[in-house]
């Protein structure tokens, strides 16, 4: 019998082969405190991992096997002291593209229609002030040019959903975009033609605060942002100058740099749209990541090869 240390409370049905192992987990929609985690962590056979999980906290468990990461993004595991330490350590790319991509397809919709913010304000003002023809005006997305950045699973499935719209979708990837998905584009093309720039590359040193104020300068006037990869992709100062000074119309964001802190000026901006990351928010998916997370781990305690190692073991 192994020990499974998971460590948030998610729901327990994807977890349910794990039928036999002794699995430590906390109570639903909590998590383990980083004292808990390096205690619970000394005798675990098998991680599966929410959010951060720090070098001084895996270098403790002295029997991991391995190490699974609920999503796709793994910036939150140092994946460094755990290849040092000889765990690999798995993603679930799969199991949260079509989420994501269906959310990013929805804050295009509600920036470009003007929903969040037509939303708020029908409840706050008086309706009849808002009815009207001419009023309220929002730009369609047939005909408009998306900029995808980042054109790995997520990103290629947003763009085959946006060619439904009947948009024209360039793509920019630091590995090559696939013309079969997106016309592909450097990113200074995409910044300066692309009506919606939607963000999807993964969080590195290299891509922390991708748009900041130079990028931010060279979009078309009027431009919305969408962003459902990793907040500090974003320097949202730059943002916020850029929506304030008319440059940027308008931003979707699911994420931020310091979750669950939201700088508070984004919240007041009536053309940013909000939500607090959502993107893998469904139950279908949910689950299909707990069981993804399991079955890495399964295969690993028997001596498999657990698909979609990020760390190189």
């Amino acid at each position: 019998m192994a020990k499974i240390l998971i460590t948030h409370g998610a729901p327990r049905e994807g977890f349910s082969v794990f039928e036999g192992h002794d699995v430590i987990m906390p109570p639903h929609l909590s998590a383990f405190s980083m004292e808990e985690l390096a205690r619970y962590i000394e005798d675990a056979d098998g991680v599966v991992a929410f959010g951060k999980l720090p070098g001084e906290i895996i270098r403790r468990g002295k029997k991991l096997k391995i190490i699974a990461n609920y999503g796709a993004g793994y910036d939150g595991v140092d994946v460094k002291a755990a290849a040092e330490c000889g765990v690999p350590v798995t993603n679930t790319p799969d199991a949260v593209t079509q989420d994501t991509a269906e959310l990013a397809l929805g804050l295009m919709l509600s920036v470009s229609r003007r929903i969040g913010e037509l939303n708020l304000r029908l409840r706050k003002e008086a309706p009849e002030s808002l009815f009207g023809m001419g009023r309220n005006m929002g730009r369609s997305l047939m005909g408009a040019t998306l900029g995808i950045i980042g054109c790995g699973r997520i990103g290629c499935l947003t763009a085959q959903m946006a060619k439904a719209f009947g948009m024209r979708v360039l793509g920019y990837s630091r590995h090559g975009a696939d013309p079969a998905f997106v016309i592909p584009a450097s990113m200074d093309e995409i910044l300066q033609q692309a009506d919606i720039v939607s963000l999807h590359c993964p969080l590195t040193e290299e891509t922390r605060g991708l748009m900041g104020k130079r990028e931010f300068s060279m979009m078309k006037e009027g431009a919305l942002l969408i962003n459902t990869a990793r907040g500090a992709v974003i320097d949202e100062e730059a943002l916020l100058e850029a929506m304030e000074c008319g440059r940027i119309a308008g931003a979707g964001l699911d994420v931020y740099p310091d979750e669950p802190h939201i700088n508070p000026a984004l919240l007041r901006h009536d053309r940013i749209v909000c939500v607090p990351h959502i993107g893998t928010n469904t139950e279908q998916t949910r689950f299909l990541m707990a069981r993804t997370c399991a079955l890495q781990i399964l295969d690993a305690l028997s001596g498999k090869r657990p698909e979609n190692i990020v760390n190189g073991l």
